[in-house]
C-alpha cells in the first residue's frame, strides 16, 4: 500500500516590487520592506523575468504564424507549435519566481514577497504596456513602489561612475518614463518614495514617507513599527553604503 504524500500548500502571496534606478537608494527601500511583518523583498536579480517575457512574447508571436501551417497533424513541419501559448509560461514564470524568491525560507511566515530591480530601463517603450499585462498574469495583483531620487545626484554616484557618458542619463529618464507609466495605469497599486524625504534630518518628513510606505505595504504602522522602520534608516545598505547615521557627517546615497 503506498502512502499519500502530504500535498504542498498552495503559496499566494501579495507580490511586491520596487521600480527604480541604481544609486537612488533603493537597497535602503528594501531593508525598510523586509523590517515589516510577513514581507520578503530580495535584491536585484538582473531582471530575469524580462527574458522570460521576450521568450514568451516571441514564442506567442511564432505559435500565431505558423499554426495555420496545418498544426494539427503529424505530417506538418509546424505539428503541435498551436500550444506555445502565453500560459505555460505565464505559470512557469511565476513557479520560478516563488522558489527563487523564497529560497529556504518557510512559505507560511511569508505573506508578501518581491524584489527590488535597477534594470526596469531594459523594458522597451514598445513593450512596456503587453510587458506589465503579462508580468500581472504571473504576479496578480502587484503593487509596486517607485523609488526616486535627484537624477543628477544619482548619476554622479558609484553604480554610474563607468558607464559610458550619457548611459545613466538615459537609463534613469527610462525608469522615470515607466515609473509615471504605472502612477497614471495603476494609481491604486503605486507609493513613491523619494531618497531625499526619507533620509531628511526633517524627523516629520521622514517620519510621513515611512507610515505612508508601511500603510501600503502592510496596511497599517502603529509606534512600534515606526520605531524600527526608523532604525533601519541609521544603518547603511548595498554595496558601497556611503549613508551615515543620522547626526554623523552626511555621505552618499545608500545602495
Amino acid at each position: 500500500m503506498r502512502l499519500a504524500l502530504p500535498r504542498r500548500r498552495r503559496f499566494d502571496p501579495d507580490y511586491l516590487f520596487v521600480v527604480t534606478f541604481g544609486r537612488s537608494g533603493s537597497t535602503l527601500v528594501q531593508g525598510l520592506l523586509n523590517a515589516m511583518p510577513g514581507t520578503l523583498v530580495r535584491g536585484e536579480n538582473g531582471l530575469f523575468v524580462h527574458d522570460l517575457y521576450r521568450a514568451s512574447a516571441a514564442a506567442e508571436a511564432y505559435s500565431a504564424e505558423h499554426t495555420k501551417h496545418r498544426s494539427k497533424h503529424v505530417t506538418s513541419a509546424f505539428y503541435g507549435v498551436r500550444w506555445l501559448r502565453r500560459e505555460p509560461f505565464v505559470k512557469a514564470t511565476r513557479q520560478i519566481a516563488d522558489d527563487v524568491l523564497l529560497g529556504t525560507q518557510s512559505p507560511g511566515a511569508v505573506r508578501r514577497i518581491g524584489f527590488k530591480e535597477v534594470l526596469w530601463h531594459r523594458i522597451t517603450p514598445e513593450e512596456t504596456t503587453d510587458f506589465f499585462d503579462w508580468f500581472e498574469e504571473a504576479f496578480p495583483g502587484a503593487r509596486y513602489i517607485l523609488n526616486t531620487r535627484d537624477p543628477e545626484a544619482a548619476s554622479r554616484s558609484g553604480f554610474w561612475q563607468h558607464a559610458e557618458p550619457g548611459e545613466a542619463e538615459m537609463a534613469i529618464a527610462r525608469v522615470r518614463e515607466i515609473q509615471d507609466y504605472l502612477l497614471e495605469t495603476r494609481p491604486d497599486r503605486t507609493f513613491v518614495t523619494r531618497y531625499e524625504s526619507l533620509t531628511s534630518d526633517d524627523r516629520a518628513e521622514s517620519d510621513a514617507v515611512l507610515t505612508g510606505l508601511a500603510r501600503f505595504v502592510t496596511g497599517g504602522c502603529d509606534e512600534a513599527l515606526l520605531g524600527r522602520l526608523r532604525e533601519v534608516l541609521t544603518v547603511g545598505h548595498g554595496p558601497i553604503p556611503f549613508g551615515k547615521p543620522r547626526g554623523a557627517a552626511s555621505g552618499d546615497a545608500r545602495g
